[in-house]
């Protein structure tokens, strides 16, 4: 048993010295293994089994019938035509869906919600004389100086071309200062919300296109204008005045701390008790230029933040006879979600989008006044004395551009023209008031009892008879809420996800970890791969070098010996080894089988 023993040690003592020799052999065979390994990652066959085994083990459905090897040819391709034809048919549905999206991403619907009508304010009442110039004012000028033919323009009359004075507006508010009606003599009595007012308090003089007018509840101009200056103004700052003037849009709305008494005012309450009330006079015996064929006074109800055209928009209410307006508030607001929304799709502005030369409130009629402006500034070298003065420099319109200003005016008011203010889209939030008006003859007489609550000396004169020049107006709401219309986004992204998703899911079964798998295949199981062939080359090269000592100077390769057969057994007997005491770890390892690495073939 002992020399079986001897002779197994004198073997591996052999192989030992021999694999001193071959070490560098077998680390070479050993690199070369391990890149081609690394190599075969990139070539056509590794490509083609990554994509069989991807097929296999799809969650696409189709896909693992292509790579089944247990059918034949032509079923793998009717089941591959099968799945062309579900992707073609499935992209066909969700391009439907994404033309839907974006031709017609907004849906404008009516609000859950109520609104009140004390959360917005009372619209601005704008009121005109449709005479547009005192006759005993207009007596007083002489028919050769310049405010002549500012007045001429001013009541729209004649196309003397021979006249060449250059208006500005310095002298021409100061015509229309002296030649138009005061509203203290046109406003006689005045109440809101059941409370009688000092209409020179409630009321301010405005400029609009029939001249000078009373305004009610208007923005301040402060607020109004973007370059504001006391220019502006057409009376002056009655810094006395009870009511303080705050800022107001339709977007951001009235600010969260509010004095006691302020203006744009709230309304009062329903019915024409609690809105507003007025008599006026038309002092019909002083009419010199109008723009209308009747007497009486021209009215627009309109947004606080917006500067009335009454010449085209409002309604007249002749000398002689009472209305009742009946006014019904349409609010328009937007989500923040169609801020992503292109703006040529959604087809409205952001107050913050589309910032105004003149005005500071961006909303349709500003941004056409100031568009029309532009256009007048352009064709005709000047600016209408109502529209937005854009330039300082630019000259007032006199009667010698009746033709162009006309021209240009006809040509934006129609919709088959080139010149136009297209440009001007609504804004997201708006304001804006529908009116209803009904009216009746006023009488009056010693045996007519009225029930109106107003004073009865109004509607005498000195002598005792009948005043037909006056009128009396109701402006009241009848609801105390209303519902708003709110744009919206009809399909935003999560619902254009949803629809592809429904309908990916219904033909091949895709969802998003389908796009996960495609990404581990493509990207995350080469690297795998890779990162493994490298650490196991890593980890044969560390063996090997603590297998095969290396040579310092230069490096030696010991070839191959013919191995010599063990000697007889005669002579291992007579072979005298030296009695040498082992130690317990030699022990266990002389004892033990020879290494085995089942990495190094």
């Amino acid at each position: 048993m002992r020399i079986h023993v001897d002779a197994k040690r004198q073997q591996r003592h052999l192989a030992s010295n021999s694999g001193d020799g071959d070490g560098d052999v077998v680390r070479t065979n050993n690199n070369e293994s391990s890149d081609d390994e690394e190599l075969s990652l990139c070539n056509r066959e590794a490509i083609k089994k990554s994509v069989k085994y991807y097929l296999q083990n799809s969650s696409l459905h189709g896909l693992k019938y292509i790579a089944e090897e247990r059918i034949t040819i032509p079923e793998r391709v009717f089941f591959g035509i099968s799945f062309v034809l579900v992707v073609i048919l499935s992209g066909f549905f969700i391009s439907n869906i994404y033309i839907k999206w974006s031709a017609s991403p907004i849906i404008i619907s009516t609000s859950a919600k109520q609104l009140l009508t004390s959360t917005m304010p009372f619209p601005a009442v704008t009121i005109c004389n449709l005479n547009q110039a005192l006759r005993s004012r207009v007596q007083r000028i002489s028919r050769s100086s310049s405010n002549y033919s500012l007045l001429m323009s001013l009541c729209s009359q004649g196309d003397d071309q021979t006249i060449t004075y250059v208006g500005t507006w310095k002298y021409f508010k100061a015509l229309l200062v002296d030649v138009a009606q005061p509203c203290d003599e046109m406003l006689l009595y005045c109440s809101f919300g059941s409370r009688r007012e000092m209409c020179s308090m409630i009321f301010k003089s405005s400029l609009t296109d029939d001249g000078l007018c009373c305004t009610f509840n208007a923005l301040d101009p402060s607020f109004l204008f973007r370059n504001y200056s006391d220019d502006v103004r057409m009376e002056p700052l009655q810094e006395s005045s009870l009511y303080e003037a705050i800022d107001w849009t339709p977007e951001r709305g009235y600010a969260d701390k509010l004095p006691e008494f302020y203006y744009p005012r709230t309304s009062g309450g329903t019915g024409s008790r609690m809105g507003l009330t007025v008599v006026l006079n038309a002092s019909t015996a002083e009419y010199y230029c109008t723009k209308s064929m009747s007497n009486g006074f021209k009215v627009l109800v309109h947004n606080p933040a917006e500067l009335p055209k009454v010449s085209n928009y409002g309604f007249i209410v002749t000398s002689g006879r009472e209305a009742r307006i009946v006014i019904d508030p349409v609010y328009e607001d937007a989500t923040p979600s169609i801020r992503s929304i292109k703006k040529s799709v959604r087809r409205c502005l952001f107050s913050d989008e589309n910032d105004l030369t003149y005005y500071r409130t961006y909303s349709r009629k500003n941004c056409e006044l100031e568009c029309e402006a532009k256009l007048l500034l352009r064709d005709c070298s000047c600016v209408l004395y109502y529209l937005p003065r854009i330039d300082p420099a630019a000259r007032v319109c006199g009667p010698n551009d009746n033709n162009c200003t006309n021209r240009v005016q006809t040509e934006i008011e129609s919709s088959n023209t080139e010149l136009s203010c297209e440009s001007c889209w609504p804004g997201c939030f708006e304001l804006t008031y529908r009116t209803t008006m009904s009216t009746s003859m006023i009488v009056t007489g010693p045996s007519y009892q009225s029930g109106e609550d107003l004073p009865e000396d109004l509607f005498r004169t000195s002598n005792g008879s009948v005043n037909n020049d006056l009128s009396v107006l109701h402006f009241y709401y009848l609801t105390n809420n209303l519902r708003s219309t709110t744009k919206s986004e009809m399909f935003g992204f999560t619902e254009f996800l949803s629809n592809t998703g429904g309908l990916l899911g219904l033909f091949m079964g895709f969802s998003i970890f389908s796009v996960i798998e495609i990404v581990y295949y493509v990207t995350v199981r080469p690297y795998c791969a890779s990162r493994t062939i490298q650490q196991r080359r890593q980890r044969r090269e560390a063996a090997l070098r603590w297998l095969t000592p290396v040579q310092r100077g230069r490096r030696r390769l010991l070839l191959p010996q013919r191995q010599q057969p063990p000697p007889p057994y005669s002579q291992l007997q007579l072979v005298a080894r030296p009695k040498v005491k082992s130690s317990l770890w030699q022990t266990l390892r002389s004892s033990r089988d020879p290494l085995v690495y089942p990495y190094l073939d």
